[in-house]
């Protein structure tokens, strides 16, 4: 009713349904309340629950449509189709309440100040309009990422509660201006001189008559809050995993657009559909409520949005993943290694240093492998043998080093090599005045303390005894001395690069590597050259080597294909995958090891993990297998050292899968579980603590569906890096959650003293995440830290994995592994175990790659070339 004239609701519908596109809008809504809410009910599938019995596609995505599954599987191995039913109720649910939210207050707001506006209570008006300015100055998608990273942990009702109360502006402004003309119209100044009283006034006659905008803005809302509510499970600030959300289906499905389009489009096209569906509906009502009695309804127009969505199905429908593109040159025949070529590389990350006393990360120590030789390295086989050393002796106490050097060597700037270069470059290193990360490594050199503290002008220790000979004194016998000088901390540097260094200005890095530094820009490209003076007679075989740096690994790609670069191993998991599943790259390929582990760890110092029974029942529940499903470079592990690890050979894997037997410890620690009815175990939920949209948040589902088996109901605590770090090393905080350690350098005991020692325990600061402290691991480790005698210190090693497969502080679940892959005119090149890209013995098959460029030039008429002339001259 409005000045008297009163709504015919009759009229309004016939008005309504007469219009296709309203029509069409009702369908869709109808659609998609019914598949929201009787769709979870009738799918078989529980939308949480991993199918790992399934095998990845030919391309190495998850299983795509099958008659069990039919839309497939995500990529945790979960129906497709159940997670979009239960994500639609969720999202609709949270959508439908968000708009009650929004109307609730946004009408209250909005009438009141209408009401006020232009009275005595004016002011009232003015500052609710202010407020309402205020927040539709600010975008509302922006807004409400802002108020959901504000408020840190997301659950539904916190992003309940967050739309709403961010999304009544747009009400108020609106009914603001509805009540302002409703309240100037006559019977309003009727009802005001028969006595009525405010309160009576806005219920009687502002509310109703102001019913229909409100009607409009509300089902209009729906839509809009669910586009938010998506765009906030896309940000990973919506409802957390594992439970299903449109948005977070479609932030989960991104990195299979290249092999998986339709994960991508389930979700995607569910969101527009329901936008065009609410939107069409309002637009109905406005129509309908607005128009004229007796007017004629709008013809029918052509359905364009429809449309869209009707050839966006069609296109994914008839769409085929293009296969990667095939070598640039066929495979070569055999030949012997010749010289000459670039090799042409890239890092996704920016190399901030290579100066040998301050570069500490991935991409640097690869660099400083080929620009720096040490007094010794690893062999192919992971053995340390001597480089700038021809031979070695220590003493019989271990605790002196003899190094008899090599005569001829020549640094980069061609300088002879001298033993006073090893004491100078280690003083160097070590001096206090040099911001080295990791001085304290070389602590027990005798004399370390007084030199780093500027007591003494030299490094007691280190001594030249001769022009081609150097002493290193320890002050106690150390097993990890050698492995620490395969380290670029103590590779010897060009007399030019100075008695220290300034880590603001670094000298141009100058060694006695097999290649030298020939330009360098920063954030750009690293070109090496040859070094012409190498102590290795014919090595190295390349004339240069070009690394480029913060290249994104989708241009890597990209790029590889192109031939703009010769190798990589940066590439996603599911291009690797595309790789692996190619005939065509077959033999150009192969995972490196890393020298890194990753396990859940538990804080015995909290419950449940107080009990010694309930963490061995956590150990026995996982199965980590399944990850190499997932992520094919995730290698099953359990134990604490990964494979490849000088000295770590022969130690067994530690535990195995057993459901039985860890629903038996679970009943020995007083939480008996009944798998059948779901009755009895740990009583409490148990956040488990990992970073967000990592591989490991994808790990922590699949354990948390694990862990539910055995009775322990596992929720997610998803933080940034930073945060992460903070929570699981602060004491008697996080009871569970990812540990991840990465070796500083490759030895067994720089795996177990940084993280299950209790000298690693600390109140705020503390890298033994599970607070272990344990009497004879101590002992054990530290018997391991003076052993000299390689198989009585593997053996110690054996035990300290023992006991921590009896304790279970953590349990180890994988090692990571890295893809790499060449061009197949690369030759000469095998990851090595150790060093990442050791490109030392590469060479560049330059005939193959002349052919290749000569038949790119001609096209087919290169096959009426003699052979002599196909065969070309080495190019590039």
């Amino acid at each position: 009713m409005l000045g008297g004239q009163t709504v015919n609701v009759r009229e309004a519908a016939r008005t309504f349904v007469k219009n296709p596109a309203q029509r069409t809008g009702i369908f869709l809504v109808v659609g998609l309340v019914g598949f929201s809410f009787l769709g979870p009910l009738l799918l078989a599938h529980d939308p949480n629950t991993s199918d790992f019995s399934l095998a990845r596609d030919a391309l190495g995505a998850p299983p795509g449509p099958s008659r069990a599954h039919l839309l497939g599987t995500d990529a945790l191995y979960r129906d497709v189709l159940a997670r979009l039913a239960h994500g639609g109720r969720l999202s609709l649910g949270i959508a439908t309440l968000a708009t009650l939210i929004a109307t609730l207050v946004g009408t209250v707001v909005g009438v009141t100040a209408g009401y006020a506006a232009e009275t005595r209570a004016r002011a009232i008006d003015v500052a609710l309009m202010r407020l309402v300015d205020i927040l539709l100055a600010l975008p509302f998608l922006l807004t409400v990422t802002a108020i959901g990273a504000f408020v840190g942990r997301a659950d539904t009702l916190t992003v309940l509660c967050v739309l709403g109360l961010s999304g009544w502006g747009g009400f108020a402004r609106v009914l603001r201006a509805k009540t302002m003309q409703i309240r100037a119209l006559s019977f309003i100044t009727a009802a005001r001189a028969l006595g009525a009283g405010h309160v009576r006034i806005v219920l009687r006659h502002v509310l109703p008559n102001a019913a229909s905008a409100i009607a409009v803005l509300a089902t209009t809302s729906i839509g809009q809050m669910m586009l938010a509510e998506a765009v906030l499970g896309y940000l990973s600030l919506g409802v957390p995993p594992p439970e299903a959300t449109w948005g977070r289906m479609l932030h989960e499905a991104e990195p299979f657009v290249g092999t998986r389009l339709g994960l991508v489009a389930a979700p995607a096209i569910a969101i527009l559909l329901s936008v065009l569906a609410f939107g069409r509906v309002g637009e109905g009502l406005r129509d309908a409520l607005d128009a004229p009695a007796g007017q004629t309804p709008p013809k029918a127009r052509l359905q364009a949005d429809l449309l869209l969505v009707a050839a966006a199905l069609l296109l994914i429908a008839v769409l085929r993943p293009a296969p990667v593109a095939p070598p640039i040159a066929a495979r070569p025949p055999d030949r012997s290694p010749m010289r000459g070529g670039t090799l042409r590389v890239a890092t996704f990350v920016n190399v901030r240093t290579l100066d040998p006393a301050l570069a500490y990360d991935e991409a640097a120590t690869s660099l400083s492998d080929l620009v720096f030789a040490r007094l010794v390295t690893f062999a192919e086989d992971g053995r340390i043998v001597p480089e700038l050393a021809r031979d070695l002796q220590v003493s019989a106490d271990g605790r002196t080093y003899t190094f008899f050097l090599r005569d001829g060597v020549v640094f980069h700037d061609g300088a002879r090599f001298r033993a006073a270069d090893v004491a100078r470059s280690l003083e160097r290193t070590l001096h206090p005045r040099t911001p080295c990360p990791a001085a304290n490594h070389y602590a027990s050199i005798q004399g370390f303390s007084a030199f780093h503290a500027g007591k003494t002008p030299h490094l007691e220790g280190v001594r030249a005894t001769g022009d081609l000979t150097v002493e290193i004194t320890l002050e106690r016998p150390d097993p990890t001395f050698l492995p620490l000088l395969t380290l670029a901390f103590a590779a010897p540097v060009c007399p030019s690069s100075g008695a220290t260094v300034d880590a603001a200005r670094p000298p141009t890095p100058c060694g006695a590597g097999p290649f030298r530094v020939a330009s360098w820009e920063p954030e750009g490209p690293i070109r090496l050259a040859r070094h012409g003076a190498y102590f290795v007679p014919g090595k190295p075989y390349l004339d240069a080597i070009e690394w480029h740096t913060s290249e994104r690994p989708t241009s890597q790609r990209y790029k590889f294909e192109h031939g703009a670069l010769d190798a990589t191993r940066d590439l996603g998991s599911q291009d690797a995958a595309l790789y692996r599943a190619s005939p065509a790259w077959s033999g150009q390929h192969a995972f490196s090891p890393s020298r890194a582990t990753n396990a859940i760890f538990m804080n015995t110092e909290l419950p449940p993990f107080d009990v010694r029974a309930v963490r061995r029942a956590v150990a026995l529940a996982i199965d980590p297998s399944v990850l190499e499903k997932v992520r094919g470079e995730a290698r099953e592990t359990s134990r604490v050292l990964p494979e490849g690890i000088p000295g770590a050979e022969g130690i067994p894997q530690m535990r195995r899968h057993d459901l039985a037997a860890a629903l038996e410890e679970m009943r020995h620690a007083g939480y008996a579980f009944d798998p059948a009815t779901g009755r009895g175990g740990y009583p409490h939920p148990i956040d488990y603590l990992a970073p967000a949209d990592t591989f490991e948040q994808q790990a922590a589902e699949i354990f948390a569906q694990q862990l539910a088996r055995i009775g322990l109901r596992i929720r997610l605590r998803l933080t940034s890096y930073a945060t992460y770090l903070a929570e699981a090393s602060r004491r008697r905080t996080t009871p569970m959650g990812w540990a991840g350690w990465k070796a500083d350098f490759p030895d067994p005991g720089n795996f177990f003293e940084p993280t299950l020692s209790s000298r690693a325990i600390s109140e705020d600061h503390s890298q033994n995440y599970a607070f272990f402290a344990h009497e004879e691991l101590d002992r054990v480790l530290d018997a391991a830290s003076s052993e000299r005698d390689p198989e009585a210190r593997r053996r110690l090693f054996l035990r300290a994995e023992e006991i921590v497969r009896d304790e279970a502080p953590w349990a180890p679940t994988y090692s990571p592994r890295v893809f790499e892959i060449w061009q197949p005119y690369v030759r000469g090149y095998t990851p090595h175990p150790v060093v990442p890209q050791r490109f030392r013995d590469t060479w560049i098959d330059t005939i193959a790659l002349a052919e290749t460029h000569t038949s790119a030039s001609l096209g087919p008429a290169s096959l009426l070339l003699p052979f002599g002339a196909r065969r070309g001259a080495p190019w590039r």
